[in-house]
């Protein structure tokens, strides 16, 4: 035995055992550990089948609305706390534009930082996403359709006085929405960067939730601050349920009436979702940045976070913004906006020039031409009887 003088630990160290009574120690040891995790295991199963079972019948069933944080209404009480908050926080001049701040996101094609920006805020803005030329074919499509649907009476007037319009079902409505929808680099120039994205945000086969043009004129374009997942029940996993994704034929700020976000409103760094019973979205408004315009030049794509506050925002300067509004879904999710609708009726000769991935998307892949109604064995009969 003797005493180690270079450590800080004092007394006697020990001798090294034998390697044959170390192994028959570490046997031992092993097995009064493994005897302990049963006890503890068969201890752990009693509690459960028993206290935990007990008091689980005793809620009942919890997901029906009004009976439970997981009922499908949740997300609406929470968003009740933001009622007004965009319209007044616009007329107050507290919102800024995301570029007096330097660490939000800027436009940019590199994808790893387009990866960060999406994590960290909620979204993130690819630069040059559409070339001059594309854009000017994008906004020759909407504006003539816009104004036939006018013309008929069917146009969606979003804002009084005719200072907004929504063309619904752009898939239904030109070629050009048809190829940017799905990507097409003839569309759009980074539609590649911008479908890798989106995968990687949902997976694969994700579907097409809406696909409409916003054209907003001075005075218009205000909502109230949501999220584009709010009807889905909490609580939310780490992780969307989609994307919000908007390309932008004109330059987007402020005065232009660009999208109101709260940057990182969406979770925290660990990946829990923000939205849970008894959070205060208003302390989210109210803390640096707050509420901000998203900054963009015309031909930049800007991908959100299903879960990130948002809203559209009202246009001060003269002239008009003009921008296409595509929501994706994960592959099995239905399409959550009302607009949606019209992903089940399409006439023959759309249905004819859309391509598969297009029929994937909308929910359309398979097609019976000839179904079978109602029958009954009674209305059949034997003709060789």
């Amino acid at each position: 035995m003797q005493q180690d003088t270079s450590s800080s630990a004092s007394g006697i160290l020990p001798e090294v055992a034998d390697q044959e009574e170390t192994i028959q120690r570490l046997r031992a040891e092993n097995a009064r550990l493994r005897s302990d995790l049963e006890h503890l295991v068969a201890k752990s199963l009693a509690t459960s089948s028993s206290d935990s079972w007990t008091t689980a019948m005793k809620r009942g069933i919890e997901y029906s609305d009004g009976q439970s944080h997981t009922s499908s209404i949740s997300a609406g009480r929470l968003l009740r706390q933001l009622s007004g908050i965009s319209k007044e926080r616009m007329k107050a001049g507290k919102i800024r534009n995301s570029n007096d701040f330097e660490y939000l996101p800027r436009p940019s094609t590199d994808e790893t930082q387009l990866e960060s920006d999406f994590v960290r805020w909620g979204y993130c803005l690819v630069q040059d996403a559409m070339s001059p030329s594309q854009i000017q074919r994008q906004m020759d499509r909407l504006v003539d359709q816009a104004q036939a649907e006018r013309q008929l009476d069917s146009a969606i007037m979003t804002s009084r006085n005719d200072r907004a319009q929504l063309v619904n079902n752009l898939v239904l409505k030109g070629d050009v929405f048809r190829d940017i929808v799905e990507f097409k680099e003839s569309a759009a120039q980074r539609g590649p960067l911008v479908d890798r994205l989106l995968t990687k945000i949902m997976g694969e086969g994700f579907g097409l939730g809406c696909a409409h043009g916003s054209i907003v004129h001075q005075g218009g374009g205000l909502q109230e601050l949501h999220i584009d997942q709010g009807l889905l029940p909490l609580p939310y996993p780490p992780f969307p349920f989609g994307s919000l994704i908007i390309w932008c034929f004109t330059e987007f700020s402020l005065d232009n009436g660009a999208t109101y976000i709260v940057p990182g409103s969406h979770r925290s760094s660990d990946g829990t979702t923000v939205f849970s019973v008894g959070a205060n979205l208003v302390d989210l408004v109210d803390s640096e940045p707050g509420l901000v315009a998203i900054c963009a030049p015309a031909g930049t794509c800007i991908l959100t976070d299903t879960r990130v506050l948002h809203c559209g925002g009202r246009r001060t300067a003269p002239g008009t913004r003009y921008g296409l509004r595509c929501h994706y879904n994960r592959h099995f999710i239905r399409a959550l906006h009302e607009q949606s609708g019209a992903n089940h009726h399409v006439p023959d000769e759309i249905y004819a020039l859309l391509s598969d991935r297009l029929k994937h998307m909308m929910g359309i892949t398979h097609s019976n031409l000839n179904p079978i109604g109602e029958l009954s064995c009674n209305d059949l009969s034997d003709d060789d009887s």
